[in-house]
């Protein structure tokens, strides 16, 4: 019987970084727009933008260090 020595294929999963980067675009827009509105959910809003550019940041990391 003979083994096989071929590494697995990594699996490339999860969610592209420019979703990430759209999406907290998105929330930053409308925090802005909220926060003139004087909604309580601009700060929810604003809050969870910095978030979606820590995730985008990571998930481009980790797409470049995939391309090398």
């Amino acid at each position: 019987m003979s083994s096989q020595t071929n590494p697995p294929v990594k699996k490339k999963g999860g969610i592209p970084w420019y979703v990430y980067f759209f999406g907290s675009a998105a929330y930053t827009a409308l925090g802005g727009w909220l926060a003139a509105e004087s909604s309580l959910l601009s700060i929810l809003c604003i809050i969870s933008a910095p978030i979606g550019f820590f995730f985008a940041y990571r998930a481009w990391k980790q797409d470049r260090q995939d391309a090398s």
